[in-house]
């Protein structure tokens, strides 16, 4: 038996019917979970993960979020590797499109991710954006735009930059927690960095504007996160 776990927020509803009708010839059951009212508020998904897990009943989860799909030819593959079972989680590439176009460079593929696993051998922590804990094999599916979960991220610049602002908080207060300091060198490096490694060994610059754009509002990210580090020093 297949499960599906989903968590949304009221806001990503519509986005959620474009996912559900995606795993409708796939799942066996399908769990939907809406934030803030099913379970508490949270500003990312990665807290509430094993919330989800939990709530299945399928002896394999597959994992997504409201503003992704999966296409029938990974459809097919998941189950084909379910029924094996030689593997316990499947780590899966991941299609980013963004602002209506896939992102094919600017470290954003393969972007690989667990979302796929027998369930209780995949646990998250509380961080956000951490690997997870898998126990068992773990099969690495090629980096084909078949085997790939599509991500419908962002629709407007706005929705990048709001959505990015929640995330940087929450990375600020994890460093901090964690005991980093800030600095004015980091000020400058990790923006510098996120260019180096986004528009030049990760060639941002084959997507055209977009990968430039793109490139440059994680630099803003990583800067937000450092005057946020410097915002809550004390």
């Amino acid at each position: 038996m297949i499960s599906v776990a989903i968590a949304y927020l009221p806001e990503e509803e519509k986005k959620l019917e474009g996912c559900l009708a995606s795993v409708k010839n796939f799942a066996d059951e399908v769990v939907v979970i809406q934030i803030g009212k099913d379970v508490p508020p949270t500003p990312y998904v990665e807290t509430i993960r094993n919330k989800m897990i939990e709530k299945c009943k399928g002896d394999w989860v597959l994992v997504l979020d409201p503003d992704e799909r999966i296409p029938e030819s990974l459809a097919l593959k998941l189950k084909e590797i379910a029924k094996e079972g030689i593997y316990e989680a499947v780590n899966m590439p991941r299609k980013n499109i963004f602002f209506g176009r896939w992102i094919r460079h600017t470290n954003w593929w393969p972007d690989r991710h667990v979302r796929f696993f027998k369930k209780e051998k995949v646990f998250w922590n509380d961080k956000i954006h951490l690997y997870p804990e898998i126990m068992g094999r773990e099969l690495d599916l090629q980096a084909k735009e078949k085997y790939a979960i599509e991500h419908y991220g962002y629709d407007t610049v706005s929705e990048f930059l709001e959505r990015q602002n929640r995330y940087s908080s929450v990375e600020a207060k994890n460093r901090l927690d964690s005991g980093e300091k800030y600095s004015l060198w980091n000020l400058i490096w990790w923006p510098t960095r996120e260019f180096l490694a986004r528009y030049i060994k990760h060639l941002g610059f084959l997507d055209g504007f977009d990968g430039f754009m793109l490139t440059y509002l994680m630099m803003v990210y990583k800067t937000s996160v450092l005057v946020k580090m410097w915002e809550g020093r004390k």
